[in-house]
């Protein structure tokens, strides 16, 4: 695991800056970018970058293959139903807005209408790219199996018009105080992106437009007269520290970070998975790292891996390919659960009462061992089930195998390092 040294500095405050909030705005961008930059080479450094571009060739190759030969009864409809609507439904703003604007930006909240219009356009860009992207990739494929394909154009404007009602909605719903209002609002805002993506796939262009462009006046007329904050800072800048919690999360499967606050779940229905350790002074480190495991944000990453993997290997599970697609997704868990050796790594307690080093490796080495294990058997469900024959299912079998002992062997090896060194220092 990489090291960085990071030489701690005070905050640098510009007075100036608060004469411009525009300019304001810019300053927070480069200062984000410049702290996620430096850690970009270890991640590429990683071999995620190889990997990237592998998926990307071998999936052109593969769609181009699959392209040619369309089984008859493709439910195209319905896999652009689950492509497109996650992307029209989820829409998320970044403010960069910190704690100390409570303090030092509250008295210019008047003049931070250019600062607000700003984010909401960069925030917005490159979501609009990636459903344009994703309409462009899946337009090919509807074109040749769908009965009465809608044209590209017409097609896109639609996706793009839906995409901004959704956004408009989400951002209403950041103005509401009252939490079983925003709740409301936003299984609504899920059912109505749904529903639009539905019409636009299977109904023809006219009641398609007609259903929805009513649909989201409606919704649009409902955000716009429900009660809500003129500014709401805390809601901003809570969101604001969640969507960097998440990129430190990722970044930290690659790199050692200096700092990284970590947001917790209550999730009791998991609790189950930790109190089987309570009490046991040998698994004292275990019971706690599986507490941590299950409260985190990365329970919610590996679960998300889980489920487009799922849907991936279903897809491939009647070709060869889904062997090289698990084993890639194998690979990305890996390289996620490495956060494991970050929970309360540098906390004080450790000093307070010492756990042993070998407990602490055993540990680590145990959690990690039983969640990829847990994974790659989920993941093996969709390739079971498919059209392989039973030689070849086996080989995917034991090559899976194969690949979890190899992995559970290389991080057992990179946890004793990270141990070993930490004694050294």
């Amino acid at each position: 695991m990489a090291r960085l040294r990071v030489n701690a500095r005070a905050p640098k405050f510009q007075g100036r800056l608060l004469q411009d909030t525009e300019q304001l705005w810019r300053y927070r961008v480069q200062e984000f970018w410049g702290e996620v930059i430096p850690y970009l080479g270890y991640v590429i450094q990683s071999g995620l970058g190889f990997v990237i571009a592998f998926v990307f060739i071998a999936g052109t190759a593969l769609y181009a293959s699959f392209l040619d030969q369309i089984p008859a009864g493709f439910p195209v409809r319905e896999l652009g139903w689950m492509l497109l609507s996650p992307i029209v439904v989820y829409t998320t703003y970044r403010t960069f807005l910190q704690s100390a604007d409570l303090g030092y930006l509250l008295r210019l909240e008047h003049r931070m209408n250019r600062y607000m219009k700003r984010s909401v356009r960069y925030s917005l860009m490159p979501r609009m790219v990636l459903l344009m992207a994703a309409c462009l990739i899946y337009w090919p494929l509807y074109s040749r199996a769908d009965e009465a394909p809608k044209p590209l154009f017409v097609l896109l404007a639609a996706f793009v018009v839906l995409k901004f009602v959704a956004a408009y909605g989400a951002w209403g719903e950041r103005h509401m105080h009252d939490r079983r209002l925003k709740l409301a609002c936003r299984i609504i805002r899920y059912a109505w992106s749904w529903g639009a993506a539905a019409c636009w796939l299977w109904l023809d262009i006219g009641m398609a437009g007609l259903w929805t462009g009513l649909g989201g006046l409606i919704y649009i007329a409902a955000i716009w007269k429900l009660p809500k904050l003129a500014f709401p800072w805390e809601e901003h800048i809570a969101l604001e520290q969640v969507h960097r919690n998440r990129i430190y999360t990722f970044l930290s499967g690659f790199v050692d970070l200096p700092t990284m606050n970590n947001r917790r779940f209550s999730r009791p229905w998991l609790h189950a998975l930790g109190n089987r350790y309570a009490f046991q002074k040998k698994k004292a480190y275990r019971y706690l790292l599986v507490k941590s495991f299950v409260r985190s944000e990365l329970l919610g990453i590996v679960l998300r891996l889980i489920v487009i993997g799922i849907i991936l290997l279903w897809w491939t599970k009647d070709s060869i390919w889904s062997s090289l697609l698990l084993l890639l997704l194998m690979i990305t868990i890996h390289a996620q659960l490495k956060a494991l050796l970050q929970l309360h790594r540098h906390d004080v307690w450790l000093k307070l009462y010492p756990v042993a080093n070998q407990d602490r490796s055993v540990a680590i080495s145990g959690v990690y061992a039983q969640v990829l294990g847990l994974c790659v058997l989920l993941l093996l469900l969709p390739v079971i089930a498919g059209g392989l024959s039973i030689q070849v299912k086996g080989g995917i079998g034991l090559g899976a195998a194969a690949a979890y002992v190899l992995l559970c062997w290389q991080r057992k090896h990179a946890i004793e390092r990270l141990i070993s060194t930490e004694e050294e220092e």
